[in-house]
């Protein structure tokens, strides 16, 4: 089992993310699709429980759903946001982060069940040498953004960056000087289930 890694000094919330409007799934909402006989948001969050506490999650649909994985935890973008992808739940996870007083947050995608406490440690040992920079996965030459440490002083970043009407994650991880992690071993863990046919052997 892998030990909850955290200081007094540099705490780390965990993110999950699962406002998506689900497009490749019928507008389904992805974190609730099940996967081995469990909602998929359910996987990702026993994972990044594992590594660092609390976790919150982001959410625009399936309140009542999320709640019974983390009762008060589970957060709606603003309107001022909403629809914007990724980076909007980001950018409210960054904001309930520092609202606890975390320094920065583990963030993961609901779409990808199979990722590991490994490869999050992985990602918050490589964050707290260099707790100014966000860090990000990389795996088999392709970065992955949406796996990584963000701290929490990023957010006017951020939303500067929403407010221009830009979207890409990595332009944004890119702007902020994120650290590439490598984690060639891990690329299964990276598998995102997000169409019909990803679902066919669970």
């Amino acid at each position: 089992m892998v030990m909850k890694q955290q200081t007094d000094h540099q705490h780390i919330a965990g993110l999950l993310l699962a406002g998506g409007e689900g497009r490749r799934l019928g507008g389904r909402d992805k974190g609730m699709v099940p996967w081995n006989g469990r909602p998929m948001a359910a996987w990702v969050y026993d994972v990044l429980s594992s590594v660092t506490s609390p976790v919150l999650i982001s959410a625009n649909r399936s309140q009542e759903d999320y709640r019974q994985l983390a009762p008060d935890q589970v957060f709606e973008d603003d309107d001022s946001i909403r629809g914007q992808g990724p980076l909007a739940g980001l950018l409210t996870g960054l904001k309930q982060a520092a609202a606890i007083d975390a320094d920065a947050v583990l963030v993961c995608p609901c779409d990808t069940p199979e990722i590991t406490p490994e490869v999050l440690s992985c990602l918050v040992d490589a964050w707290r040498k260099a707790p100014k920079h966000p860090v990000i996965a990389e795996c088999e030459g392709r970065a992955h953004p949406l796996h990584g440490v963000y701290p929490v002083s990023l957010a006017p970043l951020l939303e500067k960056q929403l407010q221009e009407g830009n979207r890409r994650v990595m332009v944004f991880a890119e702007m902020a000087g994120a650290i590439e992690v490598k984690c060639d071993d891990a690329a299964q863990a990276f598998k995102n289930r997000n169409r019909p046919e990803d679902l066919t052997d669970t």
